[in-house]
Order: structure tokens, then sequence, then C-alpha cells
């Protein structure tokens, strides 16, 4: 297994209150998963996505990387193996720095010293790897990534977090700040680049329609608790109503749910 999770609790204290984020939760992605997570505002998508990642540690439970337990690693030792892209396009790249140079530094993520020297052959490479984008960025290398648009930025993002091939990569809501046509040209590049690399995955989105679509499985979080984890036929039978329904069947409301943009879009489009 990629991933395991066993018996994972997270306990946020906020003065007196004391806040159950994540309530025994138990998730396991072999080689080549791409899971997309689904789940209500205050689900624990985002803290289970940190727990994963190292940027907080469980208050139970334990963490399996690749078969290692990673529980009190922090997130530098797991770097190595995580690639990660945020929702705000900002958060992945450095502005005053140019592409060539942010590449540079994702292809050598989690590793010893900083080499930032580009040499020709280098320079190629990393053209090459822009072009795969299909957005004309690789006669852009020497340009600062302030001077991109944000989807152009959102798109290098994933580039960097997949272009060191890493054993698991974690997408926290990466296409939600953008606009519908940049948010879908990112989900293509996005589900291009982990098919070529065929690098495990774990999608939290709040877009039922992509939950549906994208993935070899899908996992309902409402709560701190898994409530759903379908794959196969049984994830390709699903619809969004049906989703909706499974969701007001633990008590979710629609509000909770954040479903605007998703019907009209399956609409839009005939369906699910």
């Amino acid at each position: 297994m990629i991933l395991e999770l066993t018996g994972v609790w997270k306990t946020f204290s906020l003065g007196a209150e004391r806040v159950e984020a994540l309530r025994g939760v138990d998730l396991s992605l072999a080689e080549g998963d791409f899971i997309t997570v689904i789940g209500s505002n205050g689900a624990g998508k985002s803290t289970l996505l940190n727990i994963i990642a190292g940027t907080c540690r469980p208050t139970k439970g334990r963490v399996k990387i690749a078969g290692r337990d990673v529980t009190r690693w922090p997130a530098y030792r797991r770097a190595r193996w995580i690639g990660r892209v945020f929702q705000d396009p900002l958060r992945g790249t450095a502005a005053h720095m140019t592409l060539a140079e942010n590449l540079a530094i994702a292809l050598h993520k989690g590793r010893r010293g900083l080499r930032l020297a580009l040499p020709h052959a280098r320079r190629k490479s990393l053209a090459e790897a822009l072009a795969r984008l299909d957005m004309g960025l690789e006669g852009r290398l020497g340009e600062k990534v302030a001077h991109l648009s944000g989807g152009e930025r959102q798109a290098v993002t994933v580039l960097m977090a997949t272009l060191a091939r890493p054993r698991l990569l974690l997408l926290d809501e990466h296409t939600a700040a953008l606009d519908p046509a940049n948010a879908d040209r990112v989900l293509e590049i996005t589900e291009r680049l982990v098919q070529e690399g065929k690098i495990t995955t774990l999608m939290v989105t709040h877009r039922m329609d992509q939950a549906l679509r994208l993935g070899t499985r899908i996992i309902m979080m409402h709560r701190g608790r898994v409530m759903l984890d379908l794959a196969g036929e049984k994830k390709r039978s699903l619809g969004v109503d049906d989703l909706v329904g499974l969701f007001r069947g633990v008590g979710v409301t629609d509000d909770a749910l954040l479903l605007s943009g998703s019907r009209s879009r399956l609409g839009e489009q005939g369906g699910a």
C-alpha cells in the first residue's frame, strides 16, 4: 500500500471547546489509486490531507507511507514522497523566481542541497516538461512566475508537484479558486499528468460532478468520519442526485454541501 491510515483521530482545542476534526479514520490507497474526496463543511477533508502531509500530527492513530510508519515525522521528512497542490494558486510557486528556477526547485524537492544551475540540457528538459501543459509556457522559462495568470500558475504548480514523480499526490480543492474555463483546463492537465506518471492521488473537491467523473474511488466524509467508500461499478453508477441523497441520509443540508454550480454544469453538459 502507498498510504495507510489506521484509527486516525484529530482533536483541536479552541479555548474551552474541543473539536474532533477526524474521528477514527481508516483509509488505504494502493499504488495507482485516484481517490476523490467529497464532504460537507467541517467534514475533516483538509485536516485529513494535513495529517497525511505531516503539517499536523494525529491525536491518535497511525500513518504509513510506502510501508513506513511516518506518524511522528514532520512534513519535510515526507516531502520527497508527497506532492501537494493547494486551492490558492499563489501558494505553490515562488513569485519572485523564474519558471525555470521554480521547476528546478521542484525537481530536487526533499533532497539535500539546492541546485538552481541551469545548463542547456537542463533548460531543454524543463522546456519539454512545460510543453506538456500545452499553454505556450515553454518559451517563457526566464520569465518570473508573478507574470503568469492564475490558471497558468496553477497549471505550473500541478506540473511542479508531479515533476519528481512523488509516491502520493494531494490535491486540496486545487481548481476552486479558478474561473470555470481555467478550472476545467487545470483539471484536464492534472488528470493527464497523473495518468502519465501513474501517481497515486487523493483529491479533495467540493464539486460533486468532478468527484464522480474522476478517479477510481470516491469517498464521502461527514463530521470527521468516512461515511462512504465506493469504487468500480458502484462508483460509476452514481449520479449527482444519488450522491446528494446519500448526504441527506446522514443529515447534511444542501447549504453545507456547497452545491452551487454542480447541477447547472451537469445540465449544460447533458447530465451525469
